[in-house]
């Protein structure tokens, strides 16, 4: 009986170590899959990874470069520009004012806003940028502009007028970020246009006894270039070049004769 017992144990421990063999093996084949397919699978997330990375790190420089170009960059670059030039142009052509006169039509106008050589405000900031700045205007208006704004209750509109010009930048969100707030406003009476970007508004109002109350609104053109077209016939208005000297002779020019003791409004 004993030995039939022991015949017993001994053949269950064989089949038990058998099958922990086979389990072995099972198990080391795996893990020898498992670790040629390990370097494949941390390959293929590291590229996966470095592609993610990349598309951010690009979406992030893109936003940055866009966020600088539409907000900061033109406004900041132009008055740099017209800071050491000197002198800069607001053209509006063909827009569209709405007099106080009820019995007068919308009637489509033409300027140029011609700003001289401006005072800088000290850079307190110390950003090397121009932050604020003011200056005189002459506002040019071509004949058929100014007759078309004369026949709907315009008053004491000449040729050329002189105003005021004003800037300040207002900083908006993180980094570089911002806009200048811009003003032209009229010496003589309360006539307002604010300027954002290449939008305006503006308005007048009108003295009691007066009809020259307006509205208006749209869009401008900012430019240095003198040799554009509606520009050039400024030019053959002044009967002189474009300069920022030019600017300061033609203000003087109007300003005295505007406030002489005989007005003549200039045809």
């Amino acid at each position: 009986y004993l030995i039939s017992s022991a015949k017993i144990a001994i053949h269950h421990i064989i089949i038990i170590m058998k099958l922990f063999t086979i389990a072995a093996a099972v198990l080391l084949g795996c893990i020898h899959s498992s670790e040629a397919a390990a370097p494949n699978l941390r390959a293929i997330m590291k590229d996966a990874s470095g592609e993610v990375e990349v598309e951010v790190a690009k979406s992030k420089k893109n936003k940055r470069t866009t966020d600088a170009a539409e907000v900061s960059g033109p406004s900041r670059e132009r008055i740099s520009q017209y800071v050491s030039g000197g002198q800069m142009f607001f053209i509006i052509a063909d827009q569209t004012k709405v007099y106080e006169n009820p019995s007068t039509d919308p009637l489509s106008y033409t300027s140029i806003y011609w700003m001289c050589q401006p005072t800088v405000a000290p850079d307190l900031n110390g950003d090397g940028m121009y932050d604020s700045v003011a200056a005189r205007v002459n506002i040019y208006n071509p004949p058929s502009s100014k007759e078309a704004a004369v026949s709907a209750g315009a008053t004491g509109l000449g040729k050329f007028t002189t105003h005021g010009y004003t800037a300040s930048w207002v900083k908006q969100g993180e980094g570089d970020g911002g806009y200048y707030n811009e003003l032209v406003v009229d010496f003589g009476d309360t006539t307002v246009w604010q300027i954002n970007g290449n939008e305006f508004i503006g308005y007048e109002t009108s003295p009691h006894g007066t009809a020259g109350g307006m509205v208006t609104s749209g869009e401008g053109l900012w430019t240095m270039d003198t040799s554009t077209p509606l520009l050039q016939d400024l030019a053959t208005a002044m009967g002189s070049d474009l300069t920022a000297e030019t600017c300061a002779e033609r203000y003087a020019e109007t300003w005295e004769e505007s406030h002489s003791s005989s007005i003549e409004v200039e045809e």
